[in-house]
């Protein structure tokens, strides 16, 4: 099947143009979960040394960054401890699926889409070759409309998740600590 014959079937360019919808406003949630990281950040660093924190998270990869959450709440410094039964442990499940989240990322940007076979009614195929250690992996999958909710329900559960332990970390900082 070539290019041409997909882009000449009305459905099949509404179902490509659904995709990169889907792809552009995947990017954007988790832009905004790297903002509500950094924000965490900035809040523990406190403001008036917001433009060394500023250039300390530009030297950071998301996932040191994600790393790092756990430790700066636990550090007893920053931020009072919290008294909820259950916190820490919601903290450390919303620090792994962060991580999910941001290999789910690199998946959707560094992929190779399929878009052959939407003229006969089959989804979009996402497909990345991965190698580590000398490992050849391939990681594939079908980008249906059900698929694509799924996953911004997902991101949106996260962000909801991450956007809570913010506020409680609002309510437990220690204004009193030094700098």
């Amino acid at each position: 099947m070539t290019r041409n014959r997909w882009m000449e079937d009305p459905e099949a360019v509404l179902e490509s143009e659904r995709l990169y919808n889907f792809i552009g406003k995947y990017v954007i949630s988790f832009q905004w979960l790297e903002g509500k990281i950094d924000e965490i950040y900035f809040l523990a660093k406190g403001a008036e040394n917001r433009m060394p924190t500023i250039e300390w998270l530009s030297k950071k990869t998301i996932a040191q960054k994600i790393d790092g959450i756990c430790s700066l709440i636990h550090d007893g410094e920053t931020f009072r401890p919290v008294k909820i039964d259950g916190w820490y442990d919601k903290v450390s499940s919303v620090v792994a699926r962060l991580h999910q989240e941001r290999d789910r990322r690199n998946s959707i940007l560094h992929s190779k889409y399929l878009f052959d076979f939407l003229a006969i009614g089959i989804p979009v195929l996402r497909t990345r070759a991965r190698r580590q250690n000398e490992v050849v992996s391939l990681d594939q999958e079908y980008l249906s409309p059900d698929r694509c909710r799924q996953i911004m329900d997902e991101i949106g559960f996260l962000s909801f998740d991450l956007n809570m332990i913010f506020v409680q970390l609002l309510h437990v900082y220690n204004y009193e600590k030094e700098n």
